[in-house]
Formats: structure tokens, sequence, C-alpha cells
């Protein structure tokens, strides 16, 4: 098992889109996504008939990637950077004895890494299973059994290509100001054509691409 990478948020978003290839209905249910698009019975009975297939199914292999709240170590750097800053320059003061006004930058470093700390407990398992060749999403919360869910189940196909696909979406906030955020996700395209997509809202790229990297390795296996 392999772990590394991050994500802008610690709460998922499952894909939107099922396997439209599975023409037995069985099947169908079996594999896909439970879309928040569906109604909310439809959306729990797809729920449930992901997890009681594939949640407790041992895979072949598979990779995990922590959730990390976004630009963290950047803060913390910032902060660190900042604070020696301050207290080095300072005659009257050093990293040791700082002056009360000068541990804002600790103070900040002290309540962001038990947030850190806690959304890292949240992660994401890319499984695959190698007889169904098939690629499952499990989401691993901290808010007990109901935050435990498989997010989608893929099935792939040798010769298949993944690709990730993005959209960015811009607003203005209530202060005037422009913001925007880029939503990333997985298509599958076989003989050239679209058929499916997965791991949408997974906002990190660098989370998608390698989760990219092994699936393909598994396929031309």
């Amino acid at each position: 098992m392999q772990e590394e990478g991050q994500t802008d948020s610690p709460f998922w978003i499952a894909g939107e889109e099922d396997n439209p290839d599975l023409q037995d209905k069985t099947k169908a249910e079996q594999h896909g996504s439970a879309s928040p698009g569906l109604s909310f019975e439809k959306y729990m009975e797809k729920q449930t008939i992901l997890n009681a297939e594939w949640k407790d199914k041992v895979p072949d292999d598979m990779i995990m990637r922590r959730d990390e709240v976004r630009n963290a170590k950047y803060v913390y750097i910032g902060c660190t950077a900042l604070y020696l800053l301050m207290t080095v320059s300072d005659g009257d003061a050093s990293p040791i004895s700082p002056l009360q006004e000068q541990i804002w930058p600790l103070v900040i470093v002290a309540l962001l890494a038990p947030l850190q700390y806690l959304v890292s407990r949240q992660y994401r398992e890319v499984r695959w299973h190698a007889e169904e060749m098939t690629a499952v999403i499990y989401r691993k919360g901290i808010f007990g059994k109901s935050s435990c869910f498989v997010a989608s189940a893929t099935k792939l196909e040798r010769g298949d290509e993944l690709v990730l696909n993005s959209e960015t979406h811009a607003w203005t906030n209530s202060d005037g100001e422009h913001e925007n955020s880029t939503q990333h996700w997985i298509r599958v395209h076989r003989d050239k054509q679209q058929c499916d997509t997965f791991a949408r809202d997974w906002n990190n790229q660098r989370h998608l691409l390698a989760t990219i990297d092994f699936l393909r390795q598994k396929i031309s296996q």
C-alpha cells in the first residue's frame, strides 16, 4: 500500500455518472457511483448496494490518499519564518524568549496543527480488484460508520484510457472579489469514446494523477 497526496477538502462528493456499458441490471447496480443527482431513496439504495458488494471485499492492491488542510504546509513555513524574523531581528527578544506581541505566529501554528491532524484521519482508498477488473473508491471519514462508504466502483477493460478532466468555476464574492475553484475528475475512454467518469470533485490534481498512474499499471498487467 502506498500513501501520499492531499485534497482541498476533508469531505467528498461522489461521481455523477454510472457505467453505461453494463447492460445487466444487477451488474449495473453493483458498479458506478452513488450520485447526488439521484433522489434520496435511489441514492441510499445505490449506496447500500455498493457497500454490500465492495466495502468488505479484500482488494488485490490499493493506494491510500490522506486528506490535508489546503496549503497548511505553506502556513507552517510562513509563520515559522515570520516568527524567527521578528525575534532574531529584535535585540530585546530571541526565539527562545519572545516578546508577548511576537508569539502570534506560533498561536496560528498551534491552532492549525490539531485541525490538520483531525483532517488527516480521513482518507480515500483506491482499491483494485483484478478478477473483476474494477477500481473501487472507498471513503474513510471520521464521523462514524455513516462516513465510511464505497463512493464508486468502476468496471475497466484492457486498453481503456484514463484521462484527467477539469472545469473551473469563477464567481464574485460579497466583497466584490473574484474567486474560482477547479473541479477535477477521471474520464474513461474506450475505443476512443468516453464511457464513464469517476472520482469527481477530488479537487486536488496531484491526487488524481497518482490514481490514474496506479490504475494504468493495473489495466496493462
